[in-house]
C-alpha cells in the first residue's frame, strides 16, 4: 500500500527548491561590486520594463513590501533593487510568497541621468521612471 504523501512537507521542499533556484538566478544574472560577498536572495521579484520618449519604465511585483525596506543603486545603466518582505505575525498555515531579501539587477538599454528616478509603490506594484540620457531619447515619428 502506498502512503499518501505529505502535502505541507512537499510544499516545504518545493519552497525549498524555489529559493536555491532564486539564489542560482540571481548568481547568474546580478552584479555585485568587487569583494562585496553574496547575500543569497531569498526570492526574486518579477518584472517588466517599458520604453516612452523620454524615460525607461520598470514595474515590479512587491506586494506586501514597505517603502522604507526598499533600496535603489542606479550605476550608469544598471539599476539595483534590493529589500526585505516581512513575514507577517501569525502562524502559517500554507506559505506560497516568498519571505526575506530580495535584489533584482537589470541592464537598461541605454544610459540615464542619475538621481532622476521617480518610484512609488501603488497595490504591491513599485512603478520607477528613470529619465534618458539626451543621447538615448527615442526619435519623434514624423
Amino acid at each position: 500500500m502506498l502512503d499518501r504523501p505529505d502535502h505541507l512537507e512537499t510544499l516545504r521542499k518545493l519552497k525549498e527548491l524555489q529559493e536555491r533556484i532564486a539564489e542560482l538566478a540571481y548568481q547568474l544574472t546580478g552584479a555585485l561590486p568587487e569583494g562585496q560577498p553574496l547575500e543569497p536572495a531569498a526570492w526574486v521579484p518579477r518584472v517588466d520594463l517599458l520604453e516612452d520618449e523620454e524615460h525607461y519604465v520598470l514595474l515590479v511585483d512587491l506586494p506586501g513590501v514597505r517603502p522604507e525596506d526598499l533600496e535603489l543603486l542606479e550605476e550608469g545603466s544598471r539599476v539595483t533593487l534590493a529589500g526585505v518582505r516581512h513575514p507577517l505575525p501569525g502562524t502559517y498555515l500554507l506559505e506560497e510568497r516568498p519571505m526575506g531579501t530580495f535584489r533584482r539587477t537589470l541592464e537598461l538599454p541605454g544610459p540615464i541621468e542619475e538621481g532622476t528616478a521617480q518610484a512609488s509603490l501603488r497595490q504591491g506594484v513599485l512603478e520607477v521612471r528613470f529619465r534618458k540620457r539626451e543621447g538615448a531619447k527615442l526619435p519623434l515619428a514624423q
